[in-house]
């Protein structure tokens, strides 16, 4: 069996558990579905299948890449999507959906749940990546506190932007629904620290990770473009939900799918973790010495 078609067996695995225990949870804590837009067998099944599936996917490149095991790499791995899926969701939700704090601690156990099995199944189930870049080992390199700062703050800004940007750009297809709902303009002295402190967290999340991944700096770039978006929202909202129309969660799939895209390259490409030789990395820390 190919590498690739190991990846897409087990990914389909995974799915098929996350699907079972979408179920259960569905069954322990049920929610209300939209009246107007009732739930058939392929919004219940298909969909959710289908989500859990590209869930998993775009986690198996950068687990495949990491030098990281074990506790470590389920660490990094659960902060990862704990952060993207669930706080990084939520705070949003609770700013711009109608959903009561019942209801918010709710999905924070739910998904904080889902997060850590999704963790542990993509940590044990996918195999390592082979070859030269895999056999490589990661020298120390520590960039400069300023430099640190300087790229922390500028992805922060730049996820603002970016975030202000896809908002407009589908304002006409949202904008009379948060209308409705009454939040559609949210008071700007909190907005703006608000979203610069959520740009920060996108890179404190997913930072242990790509940090250990064993790559070069266009495939560590590509692997958070694609790994952020689909975490973060995009394979969340395929399936119907209880909280917003269809035409509200297809218009925040476009808008998360490309921004966090430049989001995830850019945080991929600042914060990389260059691959050293072994005898490099043996040798210069012997003259740091």
């Amino acid at each position: 069996m190919s590498r690739t078609m190991q990846y897409l067996v087990r990914a389909s695995i995974i799915a098929v558990a996350m699907v079972f225990l979408g179920w259960v949870l569905g069954l322990l804590f049920p929610t209300e579905e939209v009246a107007s837009e009732p739930v058939r067998v392929v919004g219940s099944v298909i969909l959710p299948l289908v989500s859990a599936f590209i869930l998993a996917l775009a986690l198996a490149y950068p687990i495949s890449r990491s030098r990281l095991a074990g506790r470590g790499l389920f660490g990094a791995v659960f902060l990862a999507v704990f952060g993207l899926m669930t706080v990084l969701t939520l705070v949003e939700a609770a700013l711009f959906l109608n959903m009561t704090a019942g209801e918010l601690v709710k999905e924070f156990f739910k998904s904080t749940l889902t997060s850590a099995v999704l963790a542990w199944l993509t940590v044990n189930l996918y195999p390592k990546a082979d070859g030269e870049v895999a056999r490589v080992e990661h020298g120390p390199n520590p960039p400069s506190t300023g430099s640190w700062i300087r790229r922390w703050i500028g992805v922060s800004l730049l996820y603002v932007v970016l975030y202000i940007t896809a908002g407009l750009l589908i304002l006409p297809l949202i904008k009379t629904w948060y209308e409705a709902q009454g939040t559609l303009a949210p008071n700007p002295a909190f907005f703006f620290p608000f979203q610069i402190a959520r740009g920060a967290l996108f890179v404190a999340f997913v930072l242990p990770l790509l940090r250990s991944m064993q790559a070069t700096r266009w495939q560590a770039g590509l692997a958070l473009a694609v790994m952020i978006p689909l975490v973060h929202g995009v394979a969340g909202l395929i399936p119907p939900n209880t909280y917003m129309p269809d035409h509200v969660r297809h218009a925040h799939m476009l808008e998360i799918g490309w921004s966090n895209f430049v989001l995830g390259l850019v945080i991929g490409f600042l914060f990389w973790n260059p691959p050293w030789p072994a005898e490099e990395s043996t040798q210069t820390m012997e003259e740091a010495a």
